[in-house]
């Protein structure tokens, strides 16, 4: 089936970015988009053959896919409502803000024979892929542990925004750190399968003014017996995001800002992998990848089940901070 309606749902930067993007690489697909009414127009409104107000008026017009790019306190009521229409879905991550009712979109997915996507574009990343082709080569040894980074700036996300006011620091629309930085909690299961154990400490150090965690550090045990040290923030002034493996032979970095994955044996000279992308090519492969799914039948690489996972984690991480102990996977 080739796709020749679409709706995006929501049209915050998100939204506006893949708006932007199939106007661009499928002109051949009529968009519309639902909005709230909430928000002030935009520029890439004029890429949409109409402006609704309501899913069930996507529904109407016959849409064929939709991408959801609301927050993430309503990804799964409007999921489920495209889904049981056998719309196919690319939902921006996180899933959703809890595991409430995830099992139900899991349930329609399998029963409409639907396409469902979370929207974890890292997947897409090419040193993310080298990193994760080197993680099974033989040549880097037992891993000993692993450390995932990610932070920056929050106030810095949105330029022309009072931060204070997006979705990412206000709690009844799925702000904080753990949902907005979940990459890295969906990359951690990609690259190492999935946890056993989780200790978690969540803060909010009040320096930004918001009513969410701003920082996060976690403990994860791996299904390798190896331990995983995660540390993601809204409040650091010099951005990072890196994951490093130390093994038996030496050490494995991808630095997803300056573009890098580098190898680094004992007693041998460092191998790197230096690479170019501009931050439309990870959205455009992922978009591609969607309507190829659905136009060809290739294989979902960020399923609902992944996002469950990724929710999964979070959940503990959540447990584990209010608690104090050790939450078991």
């Amino acid at each position: 089936m080739k796709v020749s309606r679409l709706a995006i749902i929501g049209l915050g930067s998100i939204g506006r970015r893949h708006l932007r993007i199939i106007s661009e690489m499928r002109p051949d697909i009529e968009i519309v988009v639902v909005r709230s009414g909430n928000g002030s127009s935009t520029n890439e409104e004029k890429f949409a053959v109409k402006t609704l107000s309501s899913v069930n008026e996507a529904i109407d017009f016959g849409v064929e896919a939709a991408i959801i790019s609301s927050p993430a306190t309503v990804h799964l009521q409007q999921s489920l409502d495209f889904a049981n229409e056998g719309v196919h879905l690319l939902i921006e991550k996180p899933l959703s803000h809890s595991l409430e009712g995830v099992q139900e979109l899991l349930k329609v997915e399998k029963d409409k024979n639907i396409v469902a996507m979370v929207g974890y574009v890292l997947r897409y990343d090419i040193g993310a892929n080298k990193f994760k082709e080197w993680l099974i080569d033989k040549r880097i040894g037992k891993i000993l542990h692993a450390r995932i980074e990610c932070g920056s700036y929050l106030p810095d996300w949105r330029q022309g925004q009072d931060y204070r006011k997006t979705v990412s620091a206000i709690n009844e629309l799925g702000g904080g750190a753990l949902l907005e930085l979940s990459h890295e909690i969906d990359y951690l299961h990609w690259f190492f399968g999935d946890p056993l154990e989780a200790q978690a400490q969540l803060n909010n150090t009040g320096i930004l003014d918001i009513d969410v965690e701003d920082q996060v550090d976690m403990l994860v045990r791996s299904e390798k017996n190896f331990p995983i040290s995660v540390q993601i923030d809204f409040n650091r002034l010099h951005a990072k995001r890196e994951c490093t493996v130390i093994t038996s032979t030496g050490e494995l970095k991808w630095n997803a800002i300056e573009k890098k994955v580098i190898w680094r044996p004992l007693n041998a000279e460092k191998i790197d992998f230096a690479y170019n992308s501009e931050r439309d090519d990870l959205y455009k492969k992922q978009l591609n990848f969607f309507f190829q799914c659905i136009e060809s039948g290739a294989k979902s690489p960020a399923s609902i089940n992944d996002g469950i996972k990724t929710l999964k984690l979070i959940d503990a991480a959540r447990h584990a901070s209010k608690s104090g102990l050790k939450v078991y996977l």
